[in-house]
């Protein structure tokens, strides 16, 4: 919509159906246009059934009375006469009253009325079709609209036969309404009654059917593909529905199967990228324990070749300080190896500061750290447990903090807090870099996508840390608000044992 050029948006919200009611719409209008044609014709039918009948009884009841007048008029001679016509209006009565109240009537052969019943109106004239009944021709039928108020009637003719010679006709007049009509007033409520049966149980059936084999298997696959959309890469659907829907899950599987491969692949290749960035700086790190070893080696070498003139104080101040060094070397290497080595990655009750801790000790060799104070509130001795690996919790951490140093360039204060909301645990990694431009900060989480110079990183490493985040039902997501620097809070659910003030001991 637009108003004087300006685009207005149309902010209308759009009802959008169902599957299921999409399908029992149309089923619906379907079915209803089956009933009325299938009704249709069978009203048709009916109809015609009931024509037929109507004009077989109309012929009937002329010839019955073409008969009777026969044998009155055979007995009393002229039709004309007067005992003919006192004894054919009394016969004409009582065939009336036997037959429902048909009208009946006697012609002469030149169409003068003998005898009727009930009485006709003046205004009731015979169509010329009678004459061809006078004439010898055999019972003929013909509708016309009544006299009195219009409606259909049938009228039928019977010629009176007295020794072989047509004397006159016989008419009965039956009312004639539309013979669907007729069947809609004798059986209008049971075929409603029938058309609204077959309605539902169409439906019903459709209903069900739908549910069953269509509706059920897709809310499966739309509960797995959330799932999946949250992290949890474990989903399998087992449908034994119909083919379709069959290969459907099962592309699916192949799908989720083929995506945890490569998710695991990523996190164990921006894993291996991190040990790359500590090994450079432990390397440079150890370097001044071994320099330190090797000065008190030689030492104690020149003390041997002079046959022991340290005194004992001396030497052994030597050698607790190579023994210290040694520990300090083999500590740093153990340290990076145990966060390099695949890890059993099962979710476990983790102190998320004993992930800190772990994650300050590997980074405390490094030479970017140096100058790069962090700090950790509350300093208590746990915070709320969560239900995670601590192994990828400490590659999520090692990289924020590898982010931090970096923004700051190896100077500056690193903020690390966590705090209790709402059954949600919040850890949050604030920096007091430069911060991300906001242009950019929509695309820190995209794959590949880094500030760093060209060899300085992946841009794997915020995508991959949310993954991880979110597989256990939480969130990495930027701060906006952060007055300094970039500040980026980890979001997840508190441990089910870790409710109110209970905490894991260190």
């Amino acid at each position: 919509m637009t108003k004087q050029g300006v685009a207005i948006p149309d902010n209308r919200r759009r009802i959008r159906l169902g599957l299921r009611a999409q399908i029992l719409l149309g089923l619906a209008a379907v079915t209803l246009i089956a009933i009325l044609t299938t009704g249709f014709l069978a009203l048709w039918a009916a109809g015609n059934t009931l024509r037929a009948h109507r004009e077989t009884e109309a012929v009937t009841l002329a010839s019955a009375a073409a008969r009777m007048a026969s044998a009155l008029v055979d007995r009393h001679g002229e039709i004309a006469s007067y005992e003919s016509r006192e004894q054919l209006q009394a016969a004409l009565s009582s065939l009336s009253e036997r037959s429902g109240g048909i009208g009946f009537s006697v012609l002469s052969a030149d169409h003068s009325v003998i005898a009727a019943w009930p009485p006709r109106s003046a205004r009731d004239v015979d169509p010329p079709i009678a004459n061809s009944v006078v004439a010898g021709i055999p019972p003929v039928l013909q509708y016309r609209n009544s006299p009195g108020d219009g409606a259909t009637q049938l009228l039928a003719y019977a010629g009176i036969e007295v020794k072989g010679r047509v004397v006159g006709a016989a008419r009965a007049v039956l009312d004639a309404p539309a013979p669907v009509q007729v069947v809609l007033r004798r059986s209008g409520w049971l075929l409603l009654g029938l058309v609204c049966a077959d309605a539902l149980l169409v439906l019903s059936l459709g209903y069900f059917v739908l549910t069953q084999m269509v509706v059920r298997p897709l809310r499966e696959m739309e509960r797995a593909t959330a799932q999946v959309g949250v992290g949890d890469w474990d989903q399998h659907i087992d449908l034994s529905g119909p083919s379709e829907l069959s290969a459907l899950a099962r592309a699916f599987n192949q799908m989720t199967s083929s995506l945890a491969t490569q998710r695991e692949q990523l996190i164990r290749s921006e894993k291996l990228a991190s040990v790359g960035q500590l090994a450079a700086g432990v390397a440079h790190e150890i370097g001044n324990p071994l320099a330190a070893i090797l000065g008190y080696v030689d030492i104690l070498r020149a003390d041997a070749a002079s046959a022991g003139r340290l005194p004992d104080a001396e030497r052994r101040d030597a050698l607790d300080r190579v023994k210290a060094e040694t520990q300090r070397i083999n500590r740093i290497i153990r340290d990076l190896l145990e966060y390099s080595r695949p890890s059993h990655e099962e979710p476990s009750l983790i102190d998320p500061l004993l992930v800190v801790r772990s994650a300050q000790a590997l980074l405390a060799p490094q030479a970017r750290f140096r100058e790069v104070r962090i700090t950790v509130t509350p300093e208590g001795s746990s915070w709320p447990a969560v239900m995670v690996s601590q192994g990828r919790m400490t590659q999520v951490l090692v990289n924020l903090l590898l982010n931090a140093a970096d923004a700051m360039d190896g100077k500056g204060q690193v903020a690390v807090t966590c705090e209790s909301v709402a059954g949600r645990v919040r850890i949050a990694v604030g920096d007091e870099g430069p911060g991300i431009a906001r242009e950019l900060r929509r695309k820190v989480f995209d794959p590949f996508f880094t500030t760093k110079p060209p060899g300085q990183g992946t841009g794997l490493g915020l995508s991959i840390s949310r993954s991880i985040v979110e597989s256990y039902g939480g969130t990495l997501e930027q701060d906006p608000e952060a007055a300094r620097g970039a500040r980026f809070v980890i979001d997840l659910p508190a441990a089910a044992s870790s409710s109110g003030t209970q905490e894991l001991a260190p």
